[in-house]
């Protein structure tokens, strides 16, 4: 990965650590699995805002966000967020596409 596409996938990276912190209600998680998912994303962007980045960190927080989403959240968007988890890392394997 060159350095436009790493900074390109860290700000995704962000984005989606946004959108989990801005819409937990909508993931009809239960309390234990919103926590650990609120960690995963708050770990994600400290790594991803840290110098130098540590790429491994985020991409194992954005792995264990994307499980969460596709194992366990129910809600409305949940599908769009693992699909952005998925696309992040790289692997295509979230819940609309894979």
């Amino acid at each position: 990965m060159d350095a436009d596409a790493v900074a390109e996938a860290l700000v995704d990276v962000l984005r989606l650590c946004r959108a989990v912190r801005d819409a937990q209600t909508m993931l009809h998680l239960p309390a234990p699995r919103l926590a650990e998912l609120l960690r995963c994303a708050a770990c994600a962007e400290h790594a991803a805002t840290s110098h130098p980045v540590d790429e491994y960190e985020v991409l194992a927080q954005v792995r264990s966000m994307r499980y969460i989403l596709v194992e366990d959240a129910n809600g409305p968007i949940a599908a769009f967020m693992a699909d952005s988890a998925a696309r992040i890392i790289g692997d295509g394997i979230g819940r609309f596409f894979g």
